[in-house]
Formats: C-alpha cells, structure tokens, sequence
C-alpha cells in the first residue's frame, strides 16, 4: 500500500477586487445612509478579498490540524467557536480590506473572518495569527507538483458549500461548476493569492505592532 504524505491538501482560493474610485462608483449601502442622514459619509476607493480553504491533515509533513487546536489554546479561544461548519478538518482563511476617503484622509477597514467567524489582531490573539501567517506562508511557497486536489473532494458538497460559506457553488455556476472548481484550484493561482494574502498580513502585523 502506498502512503501519501500531503501536510496541507485540496487548497483552493477566491479572489476579487473592485476599484470604486476608476469606475466613479459606491456602495449601494453607503448611498442609502447618505440619504437618510443627508450627509457626506466616506467614498469607498478599493476593496479587496481573499480567500483561502484547505484540508489540514496531521502526517509526516506536518502536524497542521494539530498546531491550528494548539494555537486556538494559546489565544485562549474555543475550539468549537472555531470549528469548521462543513468539515472539522478545513480551514477557511478570509482576508477583506476596504479604502477610503474621509475627511481628505485614506483610511482603512480590514476584516479577518476564520471558518466563518471574525477575529481581531490583538496581543491575546498572535499565537493564532503566527500560526495562520505561517500557513499561508508555507502554501505560497510550496511547489506546485506537491499541491494535491482529491477529484471526488471537486464534485462534493463539502467544496460546493464550503469554500464560499453561506453560497452553494454549484447552483451559482451551474453547468459550468466542474471548471470552475478546477481553476480555484489551480496550485500556481492559489499560491499568487497566498503571496497576496501574506503580504497582507504582513502589513496589518507591522501596524500592529507600530501604532
């Protein structure tokens, strides 16, 4: 029997961007507050999100799912706050920031969501965020031929409505849902939003720890 080592497998990505400033637009929600209050709130410049989800595995490539509980502990969180509504053994990692103007100034709002719960970068919470910069880190620079995706894991419902939780993937992209889901898991794709996503973290750590 042949025993395959994988560390971390089935990592897929979702990525967007939506320049407000190039298209002249705002958010639809900011246009009603406007409205109402009838005063000047803030235009939205960019927006940016990525996604990342994965199946941690404890092998002889690392003890990922492991050293997840482990930081959790370190932070003083719950587990089972954290725990994976589609599959205990998937990580969703989520990052959105927003710019925008108010006042003359460009300001910044970013979100850190953790298989579906939000977290905020705070000294009690840095073993977590060490072991997700870790992670992210580890997938950015992991040879595409170690990458590996289970074919049934593509047709199943654990990917169709747990990648984008709250969506069910195969009834947004219908007939088109098999390629689409290949190319979310393209490794050299999900390694550029795993870069994009470490130099992220990177910058909100180094405000952090600088304000």
């Amino acid at each position: 029997m042949q025993v395959s080592f994988t560390g971390i497998k089935n990592i897929g990505y979702i990525k967007t961007s939506f320049d407000y400033a190039k298209l002249n637009m705002i958010k639809e929600n900011d246009q009603s507050w406007k409205r109402i209050f009838q005063m000047t709130g803030p235009d939205f410049q960019l927006e940016e999100g990525y996604l990342l989800n994965m199946q941690l595995t404890d092998d002889f490539n690392g003890k990922h799912y492991t050293e997840f509980k482990n930081a959790l502990e370190k932070s003083n969180l719950s587990l089972s706050d954290f725990r994976n509504p589609i599959n205990n053994n998937f990580l969703n990692i989520f990052f959105n920031r927003e710019f925008y103007k108010e006042n003359g100034k460009i300001l910044k709002d970013t979100i850190f969501s953790i298989n579906d719960r939000d977290i905020m970068i705070k000294d009690k919470n840095l073993p977590l965020f060490t072991y997700l910069a870790r992670t992210i880190r580890e997938i950015s620079q992991k040879p595409e031929e170690k990458f590996v995706i289970n074919e049934d894991y593509l047709a199943s419902e654990e990917l169709s409505k747990g990648m984008c939780m709250g969506d069910d993937l195969k009834k947004i992209f219908g007939e088109n849902y098999y390629n689409e889901a290949r190319r979310m898991h393209n490794p050299s794709d999900v390694k550029d939003c795993a870069k994009l996503m470490d130099n992220l973290l990177q910058s909100e750590m180094y405000d952090y720890f600088n304000r």
